[in-house]
Order: structure tokens, then C-alpha cells, then sequence
């Protein structure tokens, strides 16, 4: 747990966070804990996040709603140290439409933002503030903003990912090109990346192992739209989305219909082929607060993602959530997770995927949970920003001139 307290004005740093997934949404990844890890440091922190557009009043309306009244009535204050404020663009970045991926509208969707951003940084006195980058579509910004460091926080490879714009992968060439420091969240994505720039380093995701450990507790309480269904619950966490091998899974569930396949989070793709699947139940997205409350009551959480180029260089934040919550796991097989292997029943060919979740449902005894919880205390995300802090510092260090 970390202790809040205040540091002195020689120490204290400002941070820019920007283009970081919304903050109020049901997911909470390593940009939100870090922002709020840095803030309850004392340091000044502004969170930015990702942009909306007209379309997103049609496919994401509610959030579009809240971010457009955060733009307007912004920056909303979270903590005294800490601000969260969203900014629109004008198009969409979007695969197939070459327009829209040029760089010319590129610099229309960021030239609200370059003007307004560093106005905020002002008004906020955040001087010369260490920018962390989520997306390659902020490099307009960066480039107004004269900053003391820029940091990309590489989550995910997303220049591989094939409904994301041809554009995207120049786009992020340069982008790592003018950064000072790369911070990559799982090994395969750092092999990747650091023939661009020598200074990549790779950072793991983590997890709030409290409050996922709080699912054991007595007085957790299991919803009731899973504690009133009957048979083992096979559950998922996150966004439904085309990384999922939805193919695997309706195989299973009509393999095993006396199992329950729960589904929890915001649905993003397709999903025409679990539909109709009776015993597959989508509960659509929950608050964080409550994520312990469903694990408590899941008996096997799950991974199921598709393998391709994206997937092979992911890090899942829900790896070490459940983990942390002492549950059994069944998940693809992916380079990140084979550390883990007698912690977890990896996936190769989905044609294992039933065998894996009939071995984990077997995997509850006190000793297994116990291993789980006590590799879980590692992977704190407190010792994951220790980490980062130490690699900014350094990288600091090496752009100090010469004394």
C-alpha cells in the first residue's frame, strides 16, 4: 500500500499521462494506478485521456457523453495533486479509410489538443513535464509541448494488429524515434521495439493485489446472477473483443453445457457465434469496485485469446488479477505467461481448452490457492513503478548536461 505524503518542491516532478484509456471505465490498467501511484507520491500528475469523435456519439454514446462533459467543464480535480481531462478530434482514426489516417488529418485532430494541452500544463504548473505516451497519435502534441522526457509506455503491438491503419506503424516508427525512454509490458514486445531505439526496456504489468486478494474474504459477497446459476462458473474478465477466440469458446460451452461461461465487460466486436449459446452469459461491464464480488464466484477464470502477432506480445493485466485473487486459470498460451506454468493451465491448440478447465477445476486446495496468493504479493503494481521511476531517473541522468 502506498502511503500518501508530500515531497519536497525540489523533488517533486510533473507528469503528463497522455492519451490513457478512459478513467472511469470498468477497467483499471497500469496507466490509472500509475497516475494515481505518482499523485499519492506528492508529484503533479495530469491524466489525459483517449480522444472522442462525432462517430463515438453512435458506437460508444454514454462514455462519449461523459468525456464531452469532461471537455467542457474540465479538468476534473480526483485528488490535489491529480486531474483528469479528455480532449475531442475532428475524424476518426480508422483503418480503410486512407483519409483519415493521413498526416495531414492527423494534425487536425491533434491541433485542439497541442493548443489546449499546453495551455492546461500552465494554468496547472506542470513545467516541463515528463510525458508519458499511451498512442503514436499524440506525437503532435509532444512536439508543442518542449518536454523534459518522453516516455512511451508500449502496451500492446499494435502496428500488427490488422484493423488498426497501415498508417499506424510510421506513425510509431517515429514516435520511438523521439522518445527517450521505451517501456514495454511483456518481453516479446520488447524484442520487437528495441532494434528502434536502444533505450527499451520491459516493465510487466501487475496488479491492486489487495483488492483482488479481498475476493477470499468472508464478507464478500457473490453477486446473484452468478451465484444463482448451477454448475461450475467458467469466467472471463475484460473487454470482449476480437482478441478472444470466440470459436474455442462456444466449442466448450456446447461441450460442456452443464458449465456456465460468464463474460464480464464492455462487448466491442462480433460476437454472433456464442449468442445463442444457452449456457454462455454476458453480464456486460461492472464497476471495479465490484470485480472481486464475480471472481469470488468464479469457479476457473479464464484467457481465452486467439493467437496471432498482437496477442504473442500482450502482457494481460487480468493475468495477475486473478491471480491475486487466488482462482484457478485456464489461459492461452502466450510467451508472458510460460514463467507461470505451474501456476496456470496454459492453452496450445484449442482443442486443450476443455481438458485445461476440467485439470483447473481440480486445482482449489488450500496449498494451490496459497502458491497463487504468494506469487501474486511479487507482482504488486507498486513494485512495477518502482521500477519505472528508476529507469526515468536514469534516463534524466543521461540527458543532464555535463557537469
Amino acid at each position: 500500500m502506498i502511503q500518501e505524503y508530500v515531497i519536497s518542491k525540489k523533488d517533486k516532478q510533473s507528469y503528463l499521462i497522455l492519451y490513457g484509456p478512459t478513467w472511469d471505465g470498468a477497467s483499471q490498467v497500469s496507466k490509472h494506478h500509475l497516475a494515481k501511484y505518482w499523485a499519492k507520491l506528492g508529484h503533479s500528475v495530469l491524466y489525459v485521456e483517449s480522444q472522442f469523435h462525432l462517430i463515438s456519439f453512435i458506437t460508444r454514446m454514454k462514455e462519449a457523453f461523459r468525456l464531452s462533459t469532461r471537455f467542457i467543464f474540465g479538468p476534473n480535480k480526483i485528488t490535489n495533486n491529480l486531474w483528469i481531462h479528455c480532449f475531442p478530434s475532428i475524424f476518426p482514426y480508422r483503418s480503410g479509410v486512407s483519409f483519415l489516417t493521413n498526416s495531414f488529418s492527423l494534425a487536425i485532430n491533434q491541433f485542439i489538443p497541442r493548443i489546449l494541452i499546453k495551455k492546461l500544463c500552465k494554468t496547472l504548473e506542470l513545467d516541463n513535464p515528463v510525458v508519458i505516451v499511451g498512442t503514436a497519435t499524440a506525437l503532435p502534441v509532444i512536439q508543442k509541448l518542449h518536454p523534459k522526457l518522453v516516455v512511451y509506455h508500449c502496451s500492446d503491438d499494435y502496428s500488427s494488429q490488422p484493423n488498426f491503419p497501415a498508417s499506424f506503424k510510421a506513425l510509431e516508427e517515429k514516435l520511438i524515434a523521439r522518445s527517450d525512454l521505451i517501456i514495454c509490458t511483456a518481453k516479446s514486445l520488447t524484442e520487437v521495439k528495441a532494434p528502434m531505439n536502444p533505450q527499451t526496456y520491459t516493465v510487466t504489468n501487475g496488479a491492486d493485489v489487495d483488492h483482488f486478494r479481498s475476493s477470499l474474504d468472508d464478507n464478500t459477497e457473490i453477486p446473484a446472477e452468478i451465484k444463482d446459476l448451477s454448475g461450475p462458473v467458467i469466467g472471463y474478465v475484460g473487454t470482449v473483443f476480437e482478441w478472444l477466440d470466440f470459436e474455442m469458446i462456444a466449442k466448450a460451452a456446447r461441450a460442456k453445457p452443464e458449465y456456465n461461461f460468464v463474460f464480464i465487460g464492455p462487448v466491442t466486436t462480433d460476437i454472433s457465434i456464442i449468442l445463442n449459446v444457452p449456457n454462455i452469459h454476458m453480464l456486460g461491464s461492472k464497476s471495479y469496485s465490484s470485480i472481486p464480488n464475480y471472481l469470488k464466484g468464479f469457479d476457473v477464470a479464464t484467457i481465452p485469446f486467439i493467437i496471432h502477432d498482437v496477442t504473442l506480445r500482450a502482457s494481460p493485466v487480468k493475468f495477475y488479477e486473478y491471480l491475486a485473487s487466488g482462482t484457478p486459470i485456464v489461459a492461452t498460451r502466450l510467451p508472458d505467461l510460460e514463467r507461470f506454468e505451474n501456476l496456470v493451465q496454459l492453452v496450445s491448440r484449442p482443442d486443450q481448452y476443455v481438458e485445461s478447465i476440467d485439470i483447473a477445476l481440480k486445482d482449489k486446495s488450500t496449498t494451490a490457492v496459497s502458491k497463487r496468493l504468494a506469487e501474486a504479493k511479487k507482482h504488486s503494481w507498486e513494485s512495477r513503478f518502482e521500477k519505472i521511476d528508476q529507469l526515468i531517473d536514469l534516463a534524466l541522468e543521461k540527458l543532464e548536461p555535463s557537469k
